[in-house]
């Protein structure tokens, strides 16, 4: 295998339907992830669970892909900011920027707000409006990744 897998915490046997976003949060350590590994994980990333308005929390090529499926398929604020900052941080400003303007975009120019989480195909706002970590992790993606803005 080549990508960190989950377990089922009670028998430990493998989940091996499932392309969700959490398999790829040790790319939060920046820097301190291997090349190599950070390497895979990010082009496996990008062709799994990069959409046009950012990172789905299920890859929509997922059989547990639900666009309104709260973690499995919205793009989430706070995960995106984290994957984005850890890609930053280990020198793939490029990728970082890639994800964080797709999110910046989404938020401003098709949902026009910020929602709990957004439909990773539409970029439709789901759920709460006017949500504060979502205008946070916006905040905080502008000051880091569009400094021209």
């Amino acid at each position: 295998m080549k990508r960190f897998a989950p377990r089922l915490c009670r028998t430990q046997e493998m989940i091996e339907d499932t392309d969700s976003i959490l398999l790829y949060l040790p790319l939060v350590l920046g820097e301190l992830l291997p090349r190599d590994i950070a390497d895979i994980m990010i082009n496996d990333l990008k062709a799994r669970n990069l959409t046009a308005y950012g990172l789905a929390t299920e890859s929509p090529l997922s059989p547990k892909y639900d666009p309104d499926g709260y973690w499995r398929g919205p793009i989430w604020a706070p995960t995106t900011y984290l994957i984005a900052d850890g890609l930053r941080r280990m020198g793939r400003f490029d990728d970082a920027r890639q994800i964080a303007m797709r999110f910046c975009d989404m938020c401003a120019e098709t949902a026009h707000g910020f929602y709990e989480n957004f439909d990773a195909l539409t970029g439709k706002g789901l759920r709460t409006p006017g949500y504060t970590w979502t205008a946070s992790a916006f905040l905080c993606m502008v000051w880091d990744f569009c400094p021209e803005a």
